[in-house]
């Protein structure tokens, strides 16, 4: 079974993905990197997601969006084995992928303070999908409103105390994923 790890932008799902992926010894997907990559396919040039946004519109990267679901859904490349796979913060919040999304396996959302996100965001400067003229209010907002998505996706929540060390994160967030895993086989 697929292990989806959703959350706001650097709430650590990439960094932890890997190390959960390591530990399960699943292959690593991140949606960011095949958003990238799908982009560069189609255009020759190779920008991150932040400046794929900025430069082509929210438009053009809510379809990239789509088919990098599609692909991770039908399992293109990836034969049957099973991923971890990181999604873009923004991703569960694209009504267009949830057909795709719901069947992709178990969602863990982790969950970071709004302030702490807030400031790892606005570390690489402004993005465009906040306003300039206030932007901790719109992040705020699109907190909230994302934050639903990720609650009506989670098989299971993991909140991350940023104080945490690095491994120690990592380690009560694999540990938590055995349990609610476990539990879920028992049940069956």
């Amino acid at each position: 079974m697929n292990i989806v790890i959703t959350g706001m932008k650097h709430c650590g799902k990439s960094t932890h993905g890997n190390a959960l992926a390591e530990h399960l010894k699943y292959r690593f997907r991140d949606t960011d990197d095949m958003l990238t990559d799908l982009y560069r396919e189609q255009t020759g040039k190779r920008l991150s997601p932040r400046d794929i946004f900025r430069d082509e519109g929210e438009s053009f990267f809510r379809n990239l969006e789509v088919e990098v679901i599609k692909q991770l859904a039908s399992g293109n490349n990836d034969g049957d084995e099973n991923k971890v796979i990181a999604l873009g913060g923004g991703l569960p919040a694209n009504d267009a992928v949830t057909p795709w999304l719901e069947k992709l396996g178990f969602f863990v959302y982790l969950k970071v303070s709004p302030e702490i996100i807030f400031k790892r965001i606005m570390a690489r400067g402004l993005p465009p999908f906040l306003d300039p003229a206030r932007p901790y209010e719109s992040f705020n907002e699109l907190y909230k409103q994302r934050e639903q998505y990720y609650l009506r996706l989670a098989n299971l929540v993991v909140e991350i105390d940023h104080e945490m060390p690095l491994k120690a994160a990592d380690k009560l967030i694999i540990d938590r994923i055995e349990e609610a895993l476990n539990e879920r086989q028992h049940i069956r």
